[in-house]
């Protein structure tokens, strides 16, 4: 019976010991069960902006190197609308599980301000801000104004005749368009348009005279020859575009402005498992490097960003300061940025 009770004893200890064993593995290095089993069905990617745009084309890009690591297919879905608080409104109401993917760009971070949404960036976490580009004043290849300048003598001159085609309340060309009505004084008539790609058509087909947008959108027009590109907002010449002339030349208010301009990333809801975060994060970092996404940005005229965690965070909240002032200054913003403990610059 004595030898029993030891045998027993025995085992129990044996059990005791490789229950704790096992809890200190789950606790270590090692990784846990969430990012091992993650992903196990397709991710659903939401892309800000319609198809056949820059942020549409790249995130597609970096899509497809980054489900090829994944070992799963990333489904797109175009969720344009209201300068971007569709696709941001409509992530945000899903589980923080990592298998809701937002591919956006900029627009977020003006919505507060704009009234287009009670979301933004903040609501998200950064996986990776992989590019950025710059804007673009653009025209049709057979319209009148020639030069920057003489586009904006023409505004202040018949500003009811002259239209912009912008992507809304809260997106690119009315931001730029806020920049130009604080330089040059000019106060645009807009039509507003689903999104950049679409604000190219308008101007080729005669519905618009005129549009602010990213470089990349207005990139394969010129190159094509459809649209001539009268001035960028860049400090300095522009690779493959040293014709094009930088704003400030004409005009050099826009020096207290520059650099400035869009960016593209994507993003998973807050509260999404460190572990997948973590996953994500690595896998689109190996994406942003692969030679056919870097060749297809850099034929957008877009240029690698390569941002994550702590200094995706303070560069999205430095684009919100600056743009959200910048548009409550010049009044296109009703709402003041301080309502939403945004700091000015």
């Amino acid at each position: 019976m004595k030898h029993l009770k030891r045998v027993f004893t025995a085992c129990v200890c044996v059990c005791v010991l490789a229950a704790a064993l096992t809890g200190c593995s789950s606790t270590g290095t090692t990784p846990s069960a969430k990012e091992d089993s993650y992903p196990s069905k397709d991710i659903q990617g939401s892309i800000m902006w319609s198809a056949g745009g820059v942020c549409d084309i790249t995130a597609r890009s970096i899509g497809a190197a980054a489900q090829e690591l994944l070992g799963t297919d990333i489904v797109f879905t175009n969720r344009a609308g209201s300068g971007g608080a569709v696709s941001t409104t409509y992530v945000n109401a899903q589980s923080a599980d990592g298998y809701e993917l937002l591919f956006g760009a900029e627009n977020p971070q003006i919505a507060k301000v704009m009234g287009t949404a009670e979301i933004d960036y903040d609501d998200f976490t950064p996986i990776i801000l992989y590019c950025t580009t710059y804007a673009a004043v653009s025209v049709s290849k057979d319209s009148p104004y020639q030069t920057l300048e003489e586009l904006m003598d023409a505004i202040l001159a018949k500003p009811q005749e002259v239209v912009m085609a912008t992507t809304g309340a809260g997106g690119l060309p009315e931001v730029c368009a806020s920049m130009f009505a604080d330089v040059v004084g000019i106060d645009p008539i807009i039509v507003p348009f689903d999104g950049e790609n679409e604000c190219m058509t308008a101007i080729m087909g005669g519905n618009a005279d005129y549009t602010i947008t990213s470089l990349g959108s207005a990139s394969s027009f010129y190159a094509s020859g459809d649209i001539r590109i009268l001035g960028m907002l860049a400090q300095d010449p522009v690779a493959g575009y040293e014709d094009v002339p930088s704003v400030q030349d004409a005009y050099p208010g826009f020096s207290k402005y520059l650099p400035w301009g869009p960016f593209y990333g994507v993003f998973v809801k807050n509260g999404t498992d460190q572990a997948v975060v973590d996953k994500l994060t690595e896998v689109f970092a190996q994406a942003a490097e692969d030679p056919d996404f870097l060749e297809l940005i850099a034929s957008k005229g877009c240029f690698p960003l390569g941002l994550s965690g702590e200094e995706a965070a303070a560069y999205l909240q430095k684009y919100r300061s600056v743009t959200s002032w910048l548009l409550f200054d010049s009044g296109a913003a009703q709402v003041s940025p301080e309502e939403f403990g945004i700091a000015k610059p």
